[in-house]
């Protein structure tokens, strides 16, 4: 087994981080990391307002949120490897604007079509944003601050989607229109600042860029990825109605109990990030997924409980995922980004391109076992792909260690 699978080592076939340049220029990947998701969930939690300014309804308003996702998730696959190919500075450039000028077209849409088409938009241009910061992060900070620097923009990505929905709110208490303007603002002040073009030297063609993702390493990362997002998926979208049906809590406290997933990973990724640095991305991605799986087999115990009760020990166990969530996803993106040295981005899109997936598959796998009538047994099968995920990485370690041995 390769000995990229292990703890970290510098990577043979990179340049070392300019001190002077490197870390410094951290915040406008950071700050475009935190727009993407924040840009994607700001609609969920003023579709009333939409449906009312479009003449429409729920239904036709909530569109809103596939028209981003699903070109966005389509060109993840690509995006990457492209970004690449015509270099990382132009690519995220050209992106911004077009998230600044498809947000401007949200915000002058005449009907829901015009808006739709603008939410569509936007989706192209984060998909072109999103997997090249992460690349650009891999040349920008030294191998052994990696993890750490990859759980912050994680727990930041995380940030982006739990605070959307609570600036969507705010902002359709008073003009909804608010919240696409901050984030038309924020497109045009980054793309000011893109991030560095790779240091790594130029394969000669692009079916070598294409070339360097068929690796172990890449595909160890896209199976971990879907796994995780798929346990972390079920968990949320169950424990929202379990928390209702079953626990007895009103709506507010559902929504809260699953915003500590989100809070959780925002607060620890760094700390998260860090333990892979320190002790071994396997080890840790291990004891992850475990706490993980840990998440869904805890809300599962309220039922019977007291709403109080159950409301505190369900938003614990989600805290747990929360957290454990945030070190599995840092550990996937490390794995992928020194998985291709020669197409960094490339292999950050495909390994996120499989976690969206996850969360595409999630509602399929589990929704009919709820809607059954079996909320407790459906909470538990959610933990077995995070189980999953532990047994492969104990496998990998375990063959790992006999190779070097």
């Amino acid at each position: 087994m390769p000995a990229a699978y292990s703890h970290p080592v510098a990577d043979p076939q990179r340049s070392a981080p300019d001190p002077d340049t490197g870390t410094q220029r951290l915040w406008p990947i950071f700050v475009g990391g935190f727009l993407g998701p924040f840009g994607g969930q700001v609609v969920t939690t003023m579709l009333p307002e939409l449906a009312a300014a479009f003449d429409s309804d729920l239904a036709g308003v909530s569109a809103a949120l596939t028209a981003y996702m699903v070109p966005f998730a389509l060109l993840m696959i690509v995006s990457g490897t492209i970004a690449e190919r015509i270099g990382r500075r132009r690519t995220v450039r050209l992106a911004y604007g077009l998230y600044a000028v498809s947000t401007l077209g949200c915000l002058l849409a005449p009907n829901l079509e015009v808006f739709l088409v603008a939410r569509a938009l936007q989706g192209t241009a984060n998909a072109f944003i999103t997997p090249v910061l992460a690349g650009a992060i891999t040349e920008a900070v030294p191998p052994a601050k990696l993890g750490r620097s990859i759980g912050l923009l994680g727990s930041i990505q995380a940030a982006g989607q739990a605070l959307a929905p609570l600036a969507g709110g705010a902002a359709a208490a008073w003009h909804w229109e608010s919240a696409f303007v901050v984030v038309m603002i924020s497109a045009i002040v980054l793309f000011f600042v893109p991030p560095p073009d790779s240091t790594m030297p130029a394969p000669a063609s692009s079916a070598e860029r294409w070339k360097a993702l068929l690796n172990r390493q890449l595909l160890l990362s896209a199976v971990l990825a879907m796994l995780s997002f798929i346990t972390g998926m079920a968990l949320m979208l169950l424990t929202a109605l379990f928390a209702r049906d079953t626990v007895g809590v009103n709506a507010t406290v559902a929504g809260l109990m699953v915003a500590s997933f989100g809070i959780a990973g925002l607060l620890g990724g760094r700390g998260a990030g860090s333990l892979l640095d320190r002790f071994g991305r396997l080890q840790i991605g291990i004891i992850g997924f475990l706490l993980l799986g840990c998440g869904p087999i805890i809300v599962s115990l309220t039922a019977g409980l007291s709403p109080v009760t159950g409301a505190i020990v369900g938003a614990c166990g989600l805290a747990l995922s929360g957290v454990s969530s945030t070190a599995v996803r840092a550990l996937t993106q490390m794995l992928a980004l020194t998985s291709a040295p020669a197409n960094r981005a490339g292999a950050s899109s495909i390994s996120q391109a499989a976690q969206f997936g996850g969360s595409a598959i999630a509602p399929f796998l589990f929704m009919p076992i709820y809607e059954a009538g079996h909320g407790v047994l459906a909470l538990q099968l959610a933990a077995v792909p995070a189980g999953l995920g532990a047994l492969i990485l104990i496998v990998v370690l375990s063959v790992g260690r006999r190779t070097r041995s």
